[in-house]
């Protein structure tokens, strides 16, 4: 049974925002809060309701990238046909959050904001290079994801400030990312190592490289290390080797009762080869696809988004 609390359903954000700093718990689809409030490993006197705030509602596609709400589901990225086109490691991510009914609820900036360094979305968000856009009574503040995180369940994000949405830029026609997570279960299982991967391949050489590990540390991190043994160079199996090497040194995972850190530490190895291998395919995939459509539609195919709305 739940433990008796206050509920707060505000509409308006500043009002949210003035709970938030007076200590109420912040609640979207409240797969973790709720869970953890019954089994007795949160305690929270005040739960606040972000669901009817409009600011963290919609979602939408437009020539500049990703405008996504905070409550945004994880099913709803799942079925998103462009999100699965133009953000394939994001695709993967929310579509092996938990079970089906769980992706229904559970929401993408509540999977960021529970701070689990497993996150399945916050890996491919990292390596497509979002931002967190923040709200509170001095107004916006964008922040690079990366930056977000400022250890183990803790951001850069002041008491009065909500998490209210996610940009995530437009990749170009020669881009590909993916994600894997190894589990000791096909589903509903947290990751033991998760890897997500972004390149662009322009003539057979690799560009804006960006590695993300989960499970590795604290908070999921960036890859400098592997990202610097491949940027800049021509793609090849042995690159690849050496830029998993490369992860497989700079990552710190933890053992615990799940998995040793030894094994971990291999899995960072032999999940970014598979995981880099598959972004290259994709992103010479998307370049053959673009090439292709312009053949076809000569002046009619451009980058991609519009104002294609989603919400």
């Amino acid at each position: 049974m739940l433990p008796r609390f206050e509920y707060y359903a505000p509409a308006d954000i500043l009002e949210a925002c003035r709970l938030k700093a007076a200590g109420a718990k912040p609640v979207a689809g409240g797969t973790d809060v709720y869970v953890n409030m019954h089994g007795g490993k949160e305690k929270a006197a005040e739960v606040l309701d972000l669901k009817g705030l409009k600011e963290l509602q919609g979602q939408r596609l437009t020539p500049e990238g990703l405008d996504l709400g905070a409550l945004t589901t994880h099913r709803h990225i799942e079925e998103w046909e462009a999100v699965r086109g133009r953000y394939y490691a994001l695709y993967q991510g929310c579509s092996q959050v938990g079970s089906v009914q769980i992706r229904y609820r559970g929401t993408l900036g509540g999977n960021i904001m529970n701070g689990a360094p497993s996150a399945d979305s916050v890996g491919p968000l990292l390596v497509h290079g979002a931002e967190a856009v923040v709200l509170g009574p001095a107004g916006e503040r964008r922040i690079p994801l990366e930056k977000f995180y400022v250890g183990f369940k803790k951001f850069d994000l002041l008491p009065e400030e909500l998490l209210a949405r996610i940009f995530v830029p437009l990749p170009p026609d020669n881009a590909g990312s993916a994600y894997y997570k190894y589990t000791r279960r096909n589903a509903m299982d947290l990751a033991l190592m998760g890897v997500s991967a972004y390149v662009e391949v322009r003539e057979g050489v690799l560009e804006n490289v960006r590695v993300a590990l989960t499970t590795a540390g604290p908070t999921p991190v960036r890859s400098h290390a592997a990202e610097a043994v491949l940027e800049g160079n021509p793609v090849s199996d042995d690159l690849i080797v050496r830029a998993a090497e490369a992860a497989a040194a700079e990552g710190k995972p933890r053992s615990s009762w799940r998995s040793s850190a030894e094994f971990r530490t291999r899995l960072i190895h032999d999940v970014t080869i598979q995981v880099l291998h598959e972004a290259v395919r994709r992103a010479e995939m998307e370049r053959k696809a673009e090439a292709i459509l312009q053949k076809l539609y000569p002046g009619q195919i451009g980058k991609g988004g519009g104002d294609d709305e989603n919400s």
